[in-house]
């Protein structure tokens, strides 16, 4: 029998362990294989690597490829873990370290070449599906089928890196020492969890202190960048952490000092979380921690949506916007407005005329009250004496300090209006004077065309055309389109909803792999405990209740700290979000408990059985 046979048959005889971390695997290599498929094909050659979609393919790429070299180390651990008897074994028959070491590479290299194959096989399979949604969700014009050398290559080697490196550093934890503790895991107990509750109260302090902070003072939390954000997340994590483990230990105490205690078979499930108190806390926050971050990404990818049309609007009020330069050709100027109006003839529109002057050196803008009123539809007076200094970029306040201008130094502000008048940071402040005043600047006249359109969402064709067939020519005209940047901020987030999902996919994948794993690894060991305990005469509903209420506890717990941590964060930004926001993500939550429910039914009947088999 060849060293490499052994291998092959150490496989076979335990395939159960090693299923869901080969199905896990290639699910995860699928997904980064698909998102190569889209980075290297041929209709987005000519795209900017430096581009939104190349970063956030490049970034989402690189996530699933870091989120698979932490979930396949987890694996491999677990299965140090599941293996301890059988590696015992072999030692005991005389084999070295070394081959021990050698049989277990051996053994994850397998498994992980077959993933990668699998993986590659199923993902050319539904790769003309998946670039039918891409072209839909991306819109692009061609986006076919075509055969992905690249994305093949690549894939095929990250991956054999990924599982060597991983595999030669995990077999460095198999040690003679180690073997001899594995050996003797049956009657290892564990340890359980002390009090640590003083830890716990410091450490929701300095989270509420930090996450206070980033709400109300946005100076220091810049000036500390990167460090901040890491101490944030590392003290959000052990928060985590300590609620989930001190919080089973208090529930426990609370239980077990209540009547309901000695019901039915609670004193067994008690019993039974005592003595695992620990590993359950840690699988617990593991799976808190993915469903966090499955809910975060579907918060974000759906509150993205939600602002595109208002953020348009603030940055380009107006549906079609030409300004013609001083320097422009008077008559090429009336050509292109003459187009505008020939290309919007067949909608419902409105046009208007005004004109500013600019003091280009300061590019400060001044607008008569007239053309003022006419934009903004409104009806508002000056005294010969005032002025109103409106915004001219985005979140940025107007000028108002204005003793060192020659026109306004004598004027009194009469009000201030922060709302961008016209394309964001075409002038730093426009200052609306009387007429008379007006008349007498010696400034630069910007003659400016407005353009507003009804339902201007549903005119995106159109925008673009006009956009591609009078561009901004520096000194010529300036051509604005709130619509245009509807369109493209709505690509963005397209591109965001498709590497959100896959990831939100990612993570839920693990969440139940992960959940699996433990039971895997618990499996023998729980069959020995409930055969025993079935001769004393506990029945198999009693059983199937008892293992019911500790599954639920390991699905349904994580769930409940997940959706309670979104939802405290959505109420600490209220100000910010709207009620239909609030109304998706309920919806959004109640999906995903189904999804859990539908799990947990499906796991406690495998596991059940499993527990139950010969």
């Amino acid at each position: 029998m060849s060293f490499n046979h052994i291998v092959v048959q150490n496989i076979l005889r335990d395939k159960w362990t090693y299923v869901s971390y080969f199905l896990s695997s290639m699910f995860s290599i699928i997904i980064f294989f698909l998102f190569t498929v889209i980075a290297f094909h041929p209709s987005l050659n000519s795209m900017d690597p430096d581009s939104t979609l190349g970063i956030s393919l490049m970034l989402a790429s690189m996530l699933v490829y870091l989120f698979s070299f932490i979930f396949i180390a987890y694996s491999i651990m677990a299965f140090l873990k599941k293996k301890t008897k059988t590696l015992g074994i072999f030692m005991i028959t005389g084999a070295s370290m070394k081959q021990i070491r050698t049989l277990v590479f051996r053994e994850n290299i397998l498994i992980g070449v077959m993933a990668i194959i699998a993986a590659i096989i199923l993902g050319l399979v539904i790769t003309p599906l998946f670039l039918m949604g891409a072209k839909v969700v991306l819109k692009a014009e061609t986006f076919g089928m075509y055969i992905p050398i690249k994305a093949i290559v690549l894939t095929v080697g990250l991956f054999l890196v990924l599982f060597v490196v991983i595999s030669k550093i995990m077999t460095r934890f198999i040690n003679k020492e180690a073997s001899i503790q594995l050996l003797k895991s049956d009657a290892i107990i564990e340890k359980s969890i002390k009090s640590h509750y003083p830890l716990l109260f410091i450490s929701i302090l300095i989270s509420t202190a930090l996450s206070y902070l980033l709400k109300i003072n946005h100076d220091i939390v810049g000036r500390f960048g990167v460090l901040y954000y890491a101490v944030f997340f590392a003290s959000i994590l052990c928060t985590i952490y300590l609620v989930i483990s001190q919080g089973i230990r208090f529930s426990l105490k609370i239980f077990e000092k209540s009547p309901a205690y000695m019901r039915k078979t609670n004193m067994l499930l008690a019993s039974n979380l005592n003595a695992k108190m620990k590993s359950h806390a840690n699988m617990l926050f593991l799976i808190t921690i993915l469903l966090s971050g499955v809910f975060l990404c579907t918060s974000i990818l759906f509150s993205s949506y939600y602002n595109v049309e208002k953020d348009s609007e603030a940055n380009y009020p107006y549906s079609f916007q030409y300004i013609a330069d001083p320097k422009a050709d008077a008559a090429k100027v009336d050509a292109d407005v003459e187009y505008l109006e020939q290309q919007l003839s067949t909608v419902d529109s409105q046009k208007y005329f005004i004109e500013f002057k600019s003091n280009e050196e300061e590019r400060l803008g001044y607008m008569s009250i007239s053309n003022y009123n006419l934009l903004n539809n409104q009806n508002v007076s000056l005294k010969d004496k005032e002025f109103i200094a409106v915004a001219g970029n985005r979140d940025l306040a107007p000028i108002t300090n204005t003793h060192e201008d020659n026109y306004l130094k004598n004027l009194k502000l009469a009000s201030v209006d922060e709302r961008n008048l016209l394309s964001t940071g075409f002038q730093k402040t426009y200052f609306i004077v009387p007429d008379l005043l007006y008349n007498s600047i010696d400034y630069p006249v910007y003659k400016t065309y407005i353009f507003e359109l009804d339902n201007w969402t549903t005119h995106t064709e159109l925008a673009r055309k006009i956009t591609e067939d009078i561009p901004t020519i520096s000194q010529q005209r300036y051509i604005t389109s709130k619509i245009g940047l509807y369109d493209s901020e709505m690509f963005v987030k397209s591109v965001m909803f498709f590497i959100g999902s896959m990831l939100s996919l990612i993570f839920l994948s693990a969440a139940m792999s992960i959940l699996y794993f433990y039971l895997q690894t618990t499996l023998l060991q729980e069959k020995e405990k409930y055969l025993g305990i079935q001769k004393l005469g506990l029945s198999k509903n009693e059983l199937f209740t008892v293992v019911s209420k500790e599954l639920a506890i390991l699905i349904f717990v994580p769930f409940a700290i997940a959706i309670t941590m979104l939802f405290a964060t959505l109420f600490a930004m209220r100000t910010m979000v709207s009620t239909a926001f609030l109304l998706v993500s309920m919806m959004s939550s109640l999906c995903f408990f189904a999804l859990f429910f539908v799990s947990y039914l499906f796991i406690r009947k495998s596991y059940f059985k499993r527990l139950l088999s010969n």
